[in-house]
């Protein structure tokens, strides 16, 4: 059984495309069209990341977007409490709610440094930070506001596009190791399809019990391994 899996395993291994070859297939194909490997792996990837991380990333994107319109706005001539609440109201939903406090207290004439900087705490919201800095120092020495913003905005796209790129490339990992994962019951099967009988000796014996539970525990340590590894390459590349 150990070795039909192993074949099994080098099988798979040689048949997944690698990184790059799953994003050029994800960038030509049509939407419709995309490699049913490749789905398979973004929607494993995607349980696997969880919905804070699709968040984190929602609003970084987000952040972006507010920069941008608050240094248009000020180029227009609008003062820097006018572009805050105007660059709010039009943010998505879930970061326009969080970012409100800040534009009624700027709109009010007071201090939205605070409010800035609370929303900054939130996953993917570091760059309200820095926007609280510039608006302090712009508010305090009288600089330009404008120019310090759009280059925040692209310093914050610029992190967003990296983050995107490594998402690829780490798909073909994390498909893998998913995938390599479930080669136990594929052994499983195959073991009963040949005339064994792999669940009783499994679920019945105290060595098939000893078994099963060790496979289990390096099967999800594997898989806890992987993604560990794969999230402290993205906080090397946020830091």
């Amino acid at each position: 059984m150990l070795w039909l899996t192993g074949c099994l395993g080098c099988a798979v291994a040689a048949a997944l495309p690698s990184p790059p070859e799953l994003r050029l297939r994800s960038l030509a194909a049509p939407c419709g069209l995309r490699p049913p490997l490749h789905s398979l792996g973004t929607s494993l990837y995607r349980r696997l990341a969880g919905r804070p991380g699709r968040s984190s990333r929602r609003r970084l994107r987000g952040c972006v977007d507010v920069c941008r319109t608050v240094a248009a706005e000020l180029r227009c001539g609008s003062p820097p409490a006018a572009a805050l609440a105007t660059a709010v109201r039009d943010a998505e939903p879930p970061l326009a709610a969080e970012l409100a406090g800040a534009a009624v207290l700027a709109e009010a004439g007071h201090d939205p440094v605070p409010a800035l900087r609370a929303a900054a705490r939130l996953p993917g919201a570091s760059g309200l930070a820095w926007l609280a800095v510039c608006w302090q120092v712009a508010a305090s020495d009288g600089a330009g506001l404008a120019a310090v913003v759009e280059r925040l905005a692209d310093g914050l796209a610029h992190e967003d596009a990296l983050r995107r790129e490594l998402d690829a490339q780490l798909a073909g990992a994390r498909t893998t190791a998913v995938l390599l994962a479930g080669l136990p019951v594929a052994g499983l099967l195959m073991s009963g399809a040949l005339g064994g009988s792999p669940l009783a000796f499994l679920l019945t014996t105290p060595a098939g019990l000893a078994c099963l539970a060790a496979g289990v525990a390096l099967d999800a340590a594997g898989l806890w391994w992987t993604r560990r590894l794969v999230h402290r390459v993205l906080r090397a590349v946020r830091t």
